[in-house]
């Protein structure tokens, strides 16, 4: 079964081995659990002790306290992530075997600080630079290539453009044309791969 809470995948193995051991933690514990989390994915900051205290006392040896912090920060944040409804996620975690109680322990806190949550990880989120198309050219060969020559957008100055180091992509023309068609590559281009203008090497 195919989940929102796992960008549409499955939900891993490891997962579904905690929830059982999930289940055996108060619901109310859960839900304090959960607000360290936030706490830790919005502030930095984690009160691992008073975490494991909780889960300690609530009989679980200190690797399954650990697997069970571990899993509701997963639920947490890829909840956050991939912007999962609470409605959604409360069917999903019940599918996955939580019980009401402990789902309701997980979704309230983390659809109040939803926004917060989406923000902070957006900002920790790989950014790579924008590109443009300065050039080009297909080449004839035994196989037809569209080659590009591309250059970061992300310096701040003029002058950091001009000395900012070209890069050159080369893809063959079926490549191109499906990239292109699933708007991967958005350039300008005619579907035909013909250069527009002058824009050649």
């Amino acid at each position: 079964m195919k989940f929102h809470l796992c960008g549409g995948l499955d939900a891993p193995d490891w997962i579904l081995a905690n929830i059982v051991t999930l289940s055996t933690i108060p619901s109310t514990r859960v839900k304090v659990l959960v607000e360290y989390i936030i706490h830790r994915i919005a502030e930095g900051t984690f009160d691992y002790d008073s975490a494991l205290k909780i889960t300690t006392d609530a009989s679980l040896g200190v690797s399954d306290a650990k697997a069970c912090i571990a899993a509701l920060h997963f639920m947490v944040s890829n909840a956050a992530k991939f912007d999962v409804e609470d409605s959604t996620l409360s069917r999903e975690l019940q599918q996955l075997g939580l019980p009401k109680e402990h789902t309701d322990a997980v979704v309230r806190p983390y659809w109040e600080r939803r926004e917060a949550l989406q923000t902070k990880l957006l900002q920790e989120s790989l950014q790579l630079p924008s590109l443009e198309v300065k050039a080009w050219q297909i080449q004839s060969g035994d196989t037809r290539h569209v080659v590009m020559r591309l250059k970061s957008t992300a310096d701040d100055t003029e002058q950091e453009k001009d000395e900012a180091e070209d890069f050159v992509v080369s893809m063959t023309v079926e490549k191109f044309r499906v990239l292109h068609h699933g708007n991967v590559l958005i350039f300008g281009l005619s579907q035909d791969c013909r250069p527009i203008g002058n824009n050649m090497f």
